[in-house]
């Protein structure tokens, strides 16, 4: 298997990890807000929801505030006060979306191993 052939396969496992999930019925911006936030957390960092509404190019405050509610409607992320900031609202993922992208995560390593062989 050539490394385009992996890419779609990845492609295709992510897919359909989205789709039993129901993360594929989220719209792209939520999505996109969603990993921003994966991404932190993987990096030891927590975000506030200002620093998601200051993010890259998820659109207006207002906007962001609605997807962030969807998410957290969803069970995607929870928001919680801030330790050190009465003002501000940690945001997180939830179990369920850090179970989702380790299930991503394992099947394409999974495939990378394979290719390897």
């Amino acid at each position: 298997m050539d490394k385009n052939q992996l890419i779609f396969r990845i492609n295709r496992v992510v897919r359909a990890i989205e789709a039993t999930s129901g993360l594929d019925e989220l719209d792209i911006s939520a999505r996109a807000i969603l990993s921003f936030i994966g991404e932190a957390e993987t990096e030891q960092r927590t975000l506030n929801v200002s620093d998601v509404v200051k993010g890259p190019g998820f659109g207006t405050a207002p906007t962001v505030y609605s997807r962030l509610a969807e998410l957290e409607k969803a069970g995607w992320i929870k928001c919680t006060p801030d330790p050190r900031d009465g003002r501000a609202k940690q945001v997180l993922l939830t179990a369920l979306a850090r179970r989702t992208y380790a299930k991503m995560s394992s099947e394409a390593q999974k495939l990378v191993a394979a290719q390897r062989a």
